[in-house]
């Protein structure tokens, strides 16, 4: 136990405040020890009648007390030393931690600043500049230690305008973008201002931010160039759709007069089906076919230059009504025949209802046409949410149905896939219905099986 308190005493002796208060101990002795010898030597000078030894070894109380009076100062002295360098070694610690953070903070500052893609320099208030980053050094060059006027612009005094003497003077952000004359190569850069206060509040350092935007402005110019593109494309459709209504309009007004002719003169001839033979009244017949059929396709042709260019009236349109208009409607044309008709209580949609009438009065018919030779006949309205949670409507028969891999053919203008013998028709509904979805910013696709039915699914977007 002994040995263990001496191994820590002298541990304790051998720290380095422990050395200089040990120091200073001896040094506080060795001062007391000559004042001792001092005062024993002033009193025998000036006093005499006593020996040396005697006033050195046996001095009087007034002497004792002066003595114990300087031991006292003296222990005062070194406790205060001891204090101080104690205080002292307990703020060069904490200095040398603050230091040590600091310049650790700084490297990691350095390391972020390093590492951005933007150019960035410190200038002083007098516009000197103090630092630079690396991506700086390589837009700009080296040029810590000038001011940046003569530096960057050849100039003899601050620049008219300068954005950073702007920020130092009012203390705010200013942002300015330069084309690629005043910077080195063909770049467009961005410039960004800013002030760091000191301690008084004063501006101390400015700093200046400058992002190469070339790739940003290259973007912009082509996408401006694209919409001035887009934008005549757009206007010389709206012509070519507008001369297109009014050939559509100016064929069908044309195609009716002689049709009328035809087809007055077709329905007179059959007043006189005595007078003609079985041949005869087959043509009759054919030619009366033909105009019905005729005029069915220039009224299925004049809806769908309609559709292209009327005005849209968006607004919410319950479609499970419109439907159940529509076999109503239906269901009296044709009332020989029994369909099932299975329909959500509502379904809604935003867009232009007089449009969405068509479309399903499209989708409908088709249904209703291509199902009339099976047993049960079957039309379902229905909807889900895709994976981008967007809302798919279908109508789905269970019909002649069709081949998938000629689907897109049935969106085409007078394209059909059956004869119009077994399924008579104009080839314009579904193209009619492509158009109208396509308003609404939305897709139409089908999906069938020969034999099986069909189903048709379209979004509706506005």
């Amino acid at each position: 136990m002994e040995l263990k308190s001496s191994l820590t005493c002298w541990a304790r002796l051998s720290e380095p405040g422990a050395k200089s208060f040990l120091l200073q101990a001896l040094l506080g002795g060795a001062l007391t020890f000559l004042f001792w010898l001092l005062q024993a030597a002033i009193d025998y000078f000036l006093f005499g009648g006593n020996s040396f030894y005697k006033y050195l070894l046996h001095p009087d109380r007034h002497q004792a007390a002066e003595f114990s009076l300087v031991v006292f100062l003296v222990c005062c002295l070194l406790l205060y030393s001891r204090h101080s360098h104690r205080l002292q070694a307990e703020l060069q610690a904490a200095l040398k931690t603050a230091l040590d953070k600091s310049q650790d903070d700084k490297a990691k500052l350095r390391g972020i600043v390093e590492a951005m893609g933007d150019a960035i320099s410190i200038q002083a208030p007098d516009m000197t500049i103090v630092y630079q980053n690396r991506a700086h050094v390589e837009m700009m060059g080296q040029h810590v230690g000038e001011h940046c006027y003569q530096a960057y612009r050849q100039e003899k005094k601050i620049c008219p305008g300068c954005h950073l003497a702007a920020a130092f003077a009012d203390g705010q952000v200013h942002r300015a973008k330069v084309s690629p004359e005043p910077v080195n190569g063909d770049r467009y850069v961005e410039i960004t201002c800013s002030v760091l206060n000191g301690a008084d509040g004063r501006p101390a350092l400015g700093i200046e931010v400058v992002r190469d935007v070339t790739a940003q402005r290259l973007v912009e110019r082509e996408a401006a160039q694209l919409n001035l593109a887009l934008t005549r494309q757009a206007s010389e459709l709206k012509q070519v759709n507008r001369e297109l209504e009014a050939f559509c309009l100016a064929v069908a007004h044309d195609l009716r007069a002689p049709l009328t002719r035809i087809y007055s003169s077709a329905q007179e001839l059959q007043r006189y089906g005595d007078l003609l033979d079985e041949n005869g009244r087959f043509f009759v017949s054919l030619v009366n076919d033909g105009c019905v059929q005729m005029e069915s396709m220039i009224e299925a042709l004049m809806i769908l230059c309609h559709v292209t260019e009327m005005e849209m009236a968006p607004a919410a349109v319950d479609l499970a009504e419109l439907v159940q208009e529509l076999a109503a409607q239906l269901q009296l044309d044709n009332p020989g025949r029994k369909v099932t008709l299975r329909l959500p209580e509502r379904l809604v949609v935003q867009g232009d209802r007089e449009l969405l009438r068509i479309a399903m009065e499209n989708l409908l018919s088709n249904a209703w046409k291509y199902t009339s030779h099976v047993a049960m006949p079957l039309i379902e309205l229905g909807s889900f949410s895709s994976e981008q949670g967007e809302l798919v409507i279908f109508v789905r028969d269970n019909g002649a149905g069709f081949d998938n891999a000629r689907a897109e053919e049935l969106f085409k203008p007078f394209r059909r896939l059956h004869s119009a013998s077994e399924f008579p028709g104009t080839g314009l509904g579904l193209a009619t219905v492509r158009r109208i979805i396509r308003r609404h910013n939305g897709q139409i696709w089908g999906d069938g099986t020969p034999g099986a039915g069909a189903t048709f699914y379209f979004t509706v977007n506005g």
